[in-house]
């Protein structure tokens, strides 16, 4: 009679061992590699994700297996993106009933070419913003974390969001104004792109910022943020191009100063903005 509780108590230690293996070490394997991939072409069947081995660590607490691999790639006709790690969150539930049901992703990705990103994510998640963003930027180099969640259907919910830093691209907002070397911290979500410690150069002018919004607005973009400079000389070509709008009147050759200047506006789709406000301390 004795036997049965050392027996007892050693399948209840071999348990407790190997819960303590799977949820701090883990292991490695590719056997969700195929459900996982399919779960992507489900959202895009353009789209193609090629995993290398995957690992997997329990959380016994939430009863979610939390998966990771690096070197992957995401590909279709937009472009590819390289992505340095993927982390997803797989419920043991929807594995016992075998439906397999991805409920969280994020992608940490290498350097990228922003449009490249932009039109890849494009595939996935259509926006106004992106579409906004696409025009808008010509060249440059970003890197990113992107995390979005998934509903029982498998559909990416509204709540995603999109972070990192951009380095050395050029903007061009309207036909005059030509952003080049701007470097950035961007943080994006639904209807919202927030871009802080901003430096760039404008029409060869540098300029800083510490942040500027883009908010969706019925069928326009709000515009806000703040601008700064030091000491700059305005020749007559720019100060054509940047004060000449506002005052006609203007009658200077030459301008140096600095300023600290709040300014907003509205941009519709076919970039043409009104509602111009600004406020300078110069």
């Amino acid at each position: 009679m004795k036997i049965i509780p050392k027996i007892f108590i050693i399948i209840l230690l071999f348990i407790i061992i190997l819960l303590a293996y799977l949820s701090t070490i883990g292991f490695e394997t590719d056997r969700f590699n195929n459900q996982i991939e399919n779960r992507i072409k489900n959202i895009d069947k353009n789209t193609q994700l090629n995993l290398k081995k995957i690992k997997i660590v329990l959380n016994p607490f939430k009863l979610k297996l939390n998966v990771k691999t690096i070197g992957s790639k995401l590909k279709n006709q937009n472009g590819t993106i390289e992505i340095e790690s993927l982390k997803a969150q797989i419920s043991l539930k929807t594995l016992v009933e075998k439906k397999f049901l991805i409920e969280n992703l994020e992608v940490s990705t290498r350097s990228l070419e922003i449009k490249n990103l932009i039109s890849v994510i494009r595939s996935f998640q259509n926006s106004p913003e992106l579409f906004f963003l696409e025009k808008i930027i010509k060249k440059g180099y970003l890197i990113a974390d992107i995390k979005v969640e998934f509903d029982t259907f498998g559909k990416i919910k509204d709540n995603y969001k999109i972070n990192g830093f951009i380095k050395d691209t050029e903007l061009r907002l309207l036909k005059k104004y030509n952003f080049q070397k701007t470097n950035l911290i961007f943080d994006y979500k639904k209807n919202h792109l927030s871009l802080s410690d901003i430096a760039t150069e404008l029409n060869t002018l540098n300029l800083f910022s510490d942040n500027i919004s883009i908010k969706k607005n019925k069928k326009n973009f709000f515009v806000k943020g703040i601008i700064n400079h030091k000491m700059i000389n305005l020749n007559k070509k720019n100060l054509d191009i940047f004060i000449k709008p506002f005052l006609p009147d203007f009658d200077i050759e030459k301008l140096l100063f600095s300023s600290k200047n709040t300014f907003s506006f509205n941009l519709n789709k076919g970039f043409k903005f009104d509602n111009f406000v600004v406020s300078s301390d110069i």
